[in-house]
């Protein structure tokens, strides 16, 4: 055998092995994994407002609900009747995603975000709005933190007002333990929620302890089928409140058992093409306050035990409905939307010797409509809003359903600029 021949032969059992080392090492690499999802994001908002009279309103007056009604003085002045504006920049936000790679079959999400709209002495603080963990598989989620009530997170309406369609539209975020169901485009939820920022009206003004004390948590069920640009949702909540824990009777301290219960629905629907979309929901219940609704409660005669009251809770009716129109271009983009919103209080089924609600006892009807104007450009959004809302104050009855006889509106102008930012990394 020659020289060459040998050598030809080595290397040819060299490429032999060593391919087969390679094979036998690729079989052993494990799988490539997901990364680590981080996202930082959030914006610098400023909103201006005009006001052609005062409100009832919340976060330096941007969150606003109705006008106030009537005041009128010996002269047949309406005190009430001050124009008013303000440009605050409390709304601006700051907010942290993260997602884990997929461990047999579950990933970990998290939410945490924040803006200055808490409220201190002399000026606004940092709040919480959504801090949650999410445990996913495929077709089952469990979240538990605080994230949008699911009276008001289901569908929201796309509006430049900060109040997001409010009192029409339930407004709330909270903590809650929430269970959803994934069935291809059907989801199936059930939550418990507890108040937190947002709170029910009672005895001792608008506080958290009338859930705590009632022991238990809302309860809400409800299923959403979204697919093709089409979402429909139905739901409903289940909610008791204890409003005394205490009452003082002939100058002694003495425990009182009372509680209120109540119901409240909602049914929503949203279409979208490229470049429109409608959307509407209805909500129909009681004791809705605590959504930042004008309802709530009320009181009347007294228990066996001669001082622990009775309760019934108000019931309302409200619907919104919104229309837009949006261009798809890549760089300018225009959104135009038109909401409409009405109201209309029920009363209770008994008659009330008082009641606790949020806003005032005496409103039978409220109105809006609210056309807007969006400019988009990649990260930069200026908004322009025209809001009317309408109030027919009356009479209260006694069950305190309301004898509407005069109307009060309220002018508002609306004006916002925001720059958006995000950044997302992977590990």
């Amino acid at each position: 055998m020659t020289n060459k021949l040998k050598t030809t032969l080595f290397i040819l059992l060299a490429l032999l092995f060593s391919t087969s080392a390679i094979a036998n090492d690729t079989t052993k690499v494990k799988p490539k994994q997901d990364p680590y999802e981080f996202e930082i994001y959030g914006f610098v908002r400023n909103d201006f407002t005009f006001d052609s009279r005062k409100t009832m309103a919340a976060v330096g007056e941007l969150f606003s609900f109705i006008p106030m009604d009537q005041q009128l003085n010996t002269l047949g002045e309406d005190l009430n009747a001050v124009p008013s504006s303000r440009l605050l920049a409390v709304v601006s936000r700051l907010g942290f995603n993260f997602k884990s790679p997929t461990f047999n079959g579950m990933f970990i999400n998290a939410k945490i975000e924040t803006d200055f709209c808490g409220a201190g002495a002399n000026y606004n603080m940092f709040r919480i709005r959504h801090a949650w963990v999410g445990l996913n598989w495929k077709h089952h989620q469990i979240i538990a933190g605080q994230s949008w009530h699911p009276m008001s997170g289901d569908l929201l309406p796309s509006i430049v007002s900060l109040n997001t369609g409010a009192p029409f539209n339930a407004f709330s975020r909270a903590p809650q333990l929430r269970y959803n169901a994934k069935i291809d485009a059907v989801t199936l939820s059930a939550a418990a929620i507890y108040q937190l920022q947002y709170p029910a009206p009672g005895p001792n003004g608008n506080s958290t302890n009338y859930q705590v004390f009632g022991g238990m948590p809302e309860l809400y069920l409800g299923v959403t089928y979204a697919a093709n640009g089409l979402k429909v949702g139905l739901g409903g909540e289940f909610m008791s409140l204890r409003p005394r824990t205490t009452a003082e009777v002939n100058g002694e301290t003495v425990k009182v058992d009372e509680t209120v219960n109540s119901f409240a629905s909602q049914l929503f629907a949203q279409y979208g093409n490229k470049n429109f979309t409608v959307a509407a929901k209805s909500i129909y219940g009681q004791n809705t306050g605590h959504l930042l609704m004008m309802s709530g409660y009320g009181y009347y005669g007294v228990k066996e035990d001669g001082y622990s009251r009775n309760y019934a809770p108000l019931t309302q009716s409200a619907t919104w409905l919104t229309l837009a129109y949006h261009t798809a271009r890549e760089k300018h983009n225009v959104r135009a939307t038109v909401l409409g919103g009405y109201m209309k209080n029920f009363g209770a089924r008994h008659d009330l010797d008082g009641v606790y609600v949020r806003g005032y006892d005496n409103i039978d009807q409220i109105f809006r409509v609210a056309p807007s104007i969006q400019y988009l450009y990649k990260g930069l959004v200026v908004g322009l809003e025209y809001e009317y809302t309408g109030v027919m104050y009356g009479t209260p009855q006694a069950n305190y359903s309301v004898v509407g006889d005069h109307l009060v509106g309220n002018h508002r102008a609306y004006i916002m600029l925001v720059y958006n930012f995000s950044h997302k990394f992977v590990k």
